[in-house]
């Protein structure tokens, strides 16, 4: 397989399970896409973690946060077996107004097959 398509193999199962676990609030989607125990990146702090560190569901309710915007995707270095992912967006209020954006890297490596995420750090601004 050659770079694109693998580019576009990681692209379509953070489509799938990432961003529409967020939407829909289902952190069993996303759990599909992660191996655990995780690696997350926080504040100067890493922790070991045997849960998906953020909660959408409870995210949305404490920031009244509605939908997302200005969606970037890239994946800067990949191969058969790992893959670095950046991500950002824009989170905004049912009327459109912006709370916040939040920027995210992400460690991807190939388990009998499938993408999944061991490794993430993510800044709120």
């Amino acid at each position: 397989m050659n770079q694109e398509d693998l580019k576009q193999e990681l692209i379509d199962t953070y489509q799938k399970y990432y961003v529409e676990g967020f939407k829909t609030n289902n952190i069993s989607l996303i759990d599909q896409i992660v191996q655990y125990p995780i690696a997350y990146v926080k504040e100067g702090s890493v922790k070991i973690l045997d849960h998906y560190p953020v909660d959408p569901a409870k995210l949305k309710v404490e920031i009244e946060w509605d939908h997302s915007k200005d969606w970037s995707f890239e994946i800067p270095a990949v191969n058969e077996d790992h893959a670095h992912v950046i991500a950002s967006a824009t989170r905004c209020r049912k009327d459109g107004s912006v709370i916040e954006r939040v920027h995210g890297f992400y460690a991807f490596k190939k388990i009998d097959g499938a993408w999944k995420m061991y490794a993430l750090a993510d800044q709120v601004f």
